[in-house]
């Protein structure tokens, strides 16, 4: 497992200018100030100050993009005018809110940027000799960039493969599971840690416990390799070949995840030749969902069903299945030529 973190930076290119107007008294209509860039000249600017809205004692100030990409710009800005002590006054100072586009030619601004009649005041010394300074910060948005950092590489849990090669090797086994005449080294420690069965024999048989021998009655030997070698991976590699088998000896060691995955298997290999004896070997066992897909598959495969030498079995050895299968057929809407089924 790997642990990333992933950073997102919001890029902005920031620029200022500041503009002085002298003689500001007399300004009438517009004025534009002299046009400024960015460090790499992409994007050329001029500042715009409107006094023709006198009869409503208001100035506009507007940002003018003179020059820059076909597809505009985004960007946000902020404005203040200098008192005659070259510090920002509290007021007038105005910040946009939220990011604008803009297209080369166009302008974005504030129609009502201040009153006339508090810049010309003398008591709030704004003027200086008649002069006003302004100035202004824009900032131009650009693509925002991600970036991932691995901090650390948890290594994949091993331990299915390393208990694996304990089994595999016979590395310090102290214990013996004899079968048929062959004997399986084993550790009763991980035996008893994932096997019911076993941690019984390991606790309370006595002579088991003495020997370090242990007894399987009623498992081929084949079967029971694979038993344990799920017991210490939790996989069963040849369990498609001996999945009847295998599921006999799951219920009998109460491995029912084991169980499960045989009766699964069985479920998705159901033939015509195979599903009666399925049927059948549902008896000894409990597979609920086993037998319901052995009946829903002899259900749909009825008419070739009855052919095969399974069937005469069923119908003469297990009759009660011949009656479940009646409830499955005829409990929904029937063929339009039901077979006999006895």
């Amino acid at each position: 497992m790997t642990s990333i973190r992933c950073f997102t930076q919001c890029k902005a290119e920031r620029f200022s200018l500041t503009w002085s107007i002298t003689n500001f008294s007399f300004a009438d209509c517009s004025l534009e100030s002299s046009i400024f860039t960015n460090s790499r000249e992409q994007l050329k600017w001029s500042l715009f100050l409107c006094t023709n809205g006198v009869e409503f004692q208001r100035l506009s100030f507007y940002f003018h993009l003179v020059s820059g990409p076909e597809t505009g710009v985004r960007f946000k800005g902020r404005m203040a005018i200098l008192n005659s002590g070259r510090e920002k006054r509290p007021y007038p100072e105005v910040n946009m809110g939220k990011a604008e586009s803009l297209m080369e030619g166009f302008a974005f601004g504030f129609p009502n940027f201040a009153r006339e009649d508090d810049i010309m005041a003398v008591e709030a010394g704004i003027l200086q000799d008649d002069t006003l300074t302004l100035t202004c910060e824009i900032y131009v948005l650009g693509c925002p960039e991600n970036t991932q950092i691995q901090q650390v590489k948890v290594p994949d849990c091993s331990m299915a493969d390393e208990l694996g090669d304990l089994w595999d090797q016979s590395l310090l086994s102290d214990c013996s599971l004899v079968v048929g005449g062959q004997e399986i080294q084993a550790h009763k420690a991980i035996l008893a840690a994932r096997c019911p069965v076993f941690r019984a024999m390991f606790t309370h048989d006595m002579k088991g416990r003495r020997t370090n021998r242990v007894e399987v009655q009623g498992v081929e030997p084949e079967v029971l390799k694979e038993l344990v070698t799920f017991i210490y991976t939790g996989k069963a590699p040849n369990l498609q070949d001996m999945a009847t088998e295998l599921l006999v000896a799951a219920d009998m060691y109460l491995l029912e995840r084991l169980k499960r995955m045989c009766e699964e298997a069985l479920c998705r290999s159901l033939t015509v030749e195979n599903a009666v004896d399925i049927l059948i070997f549902t008896d000894l066992l409990l597979t609920p969902h086993l037998k319901k897909e052995a009946i829903a598959f002899i259900k749909s495969c009825i008419f070739d069903i009855v052919e095969t030498p399974g069937w005469e079995n069923l119908r003469k050895n297990h009759p009660h299945h011949i009656g479940e299968l009646n409830h499955a057929l005829f409990s929904v809407r029937a063929p339009a030529k039901r077979p006999r089924l006895f």
